[in-house]
Order: C-alpha cells, then sequence, then structure tokens
C-alpha cells in the first residue's frame, strides 16, 4: 500500500513508503528494468543516484532523499546560479567519465539525456541525480548540449518569472560545461522534438528559439 504522493512528474508520481523508501510509479505501461539496471550499475561505480531497493513492471522502490530539488532551491536562493552551473557541469562530467555497461559501443559513455536543476536533488550528501529513463551509452556532447537547450528554452519563455534567472544560469553553465555543448546541437534539437509527448505545445515552439540562444552565448 502506498503512503502520500511526494512529488509528481510528466510522466511518474513518487509515493511515500515509509521514512527510507519511496515508490516511483510510471503513469504509462512500462518495464523499469533497464531504467533500474542503469542506476544499479552508477552507483555501484559511485556516482550519487538513489538506491533502487525493487524494480518491475512499471514501479520502482527507491532510497528516499532528504531536500530540495536544484530548481527550488534556486528559487528560494539557498543556492546561487553559478555554484548550480558548477555543480550541474561537475555531474556531467563526472557521468561522462565512467565506464558504461558490458555491450556498450566502444567509445561511448553513460549519458542521462535529462540531467537539470528538476532532476538534481540537494541532498545533505550532496546532489544526487534522479529520473534516468532516458539513460543510455551515448555521446557526451549531446548530454551536455540538452541540459544547456532545457535550460535555455525557459530563459528564452517570455513573461516566465524566471526567464532573467535561466539566463545567468544557461550563460554560467556553458562557461564551465564539460565539452562543447553546441557541437551536436543540431542532433540535440531534433532529440529534443522526439520528446514531444512529454512536451507542452509552448515547450515545442521554444526549442528552435534555445537553441539560438546557446548559439548566442557561446559566440
Amino acid at each position: 500500500m502506498t503512503g502520500p504522493l511526494l512529488a509528481a512528474g510528466r510522466e511518474a508520481d513518487v509515493y511515500a513508503l515509509d521514512d527510507q523508501r519511496v515508490l516511483r510509479r510510471y503513469r504509462r505501461d512500462a518495464d523499469v528494468t533497464g531504467e533500474a539496471d542503469a542506476m544499479r550499475h552508477l552507483a555501484g561505480l559511485g556516482y550519487p543516484v538513489p538506491a533502487v531497493y525493487e524494480a518491475t513492471g512499471r514501479d520502482m522502490v527507491l532510497e528516499r532523499l532528504d531536500g530540495p530539488t536544484m530548481a527550488h532551491a534556486l528559487t528560494t536562493g539557498e543556492l546561487g546560479l553559478e555554484e548550480a552551473a558548477t555543480h550541474l557541469a561537475d555531474l556531467l562530467r563526472r557521468l561522462h567519465e565512467l565506464l558504461p555497461w558490458p555491450g556498450a559501443p566502444a567509445g561511448s559513455s553513460v549519458v542521462h539525456l535529462d540531467l537539470h536543476p528538476e532532476n538534481v536533488l540537494m541532498t545533505a550528501r550532496g546532489p544526487v541525480v534522479i529520473d534516468w529513463c532516458n539513460a543510455r551509452p551515448g555521446e557526451p556532447d549531446l548530454d551536455t548540449g540538452l541540459t544547456a537547450l532545457i535550460v535555455a528554452q525557459v530563459a528564452v519563455e517570455h513573461g516566465h518569472e524566471w526567464s532573467a534567472a535561466a539566463d545567468r544560469l544557461l550563460v554560467a553553465f556553458l562557461r564551465v560545461a564539460p565539452g562543447d555543448p553546441v557541437r551536436l546541437l543540431d542532433e540535440v534539437v531534433r532529440f529534443r522534438r522526439w520528446q514531444l509527448d512529454t512536451l507542452t505545445p509552448a515547450e515545442i515552439a521554444l526549442i528552435d528559439t534555445a537553441a539560438e540562444r546557446m548559439r548566442a552565448c557561446v559566440r
């Protein structure tokens, strides 16, 4: 039996089970075993992910983490923009330096493909990355570019209360980001458009403008 709803994302809900565990349940049909295997692999290499206790069907029982999302910590002033940018860059760099699981293409790295401030929890043990449904072996610059593009979409959203702060975060992140965030920008845009079932029409409409803002920041 699940406890109270703790969080609701685009595709999944998180329920309390007890003081140590939560249930993350997808609303769609899903097989979480691949996601769970990726998280266990990363945990074994020392990367900051929630512990996975059980995984079956569309449900995962995960470690219950303390602390707000990075996005929330930014809005309350608990975390500064420069510090957040450094955390994002460091999390990506550390991830891309890890060996992928057996059978991955030679020369590939582990990529998250959705690593942004809503998917980082600022816990007592430091930043912890959540939501690994897109994790796979891949190209690090694609991963870094997606992080920048997601931030840029908020930055270019006219009238959004956090657009100015997101633009400053984007500039700060691009200064310290690993690799080359715009080298694969056309592919980044295509991947972001592939997520049409999870994006709103307004978010989709901002993708090209956000990509241009990224290019302008690195010129």
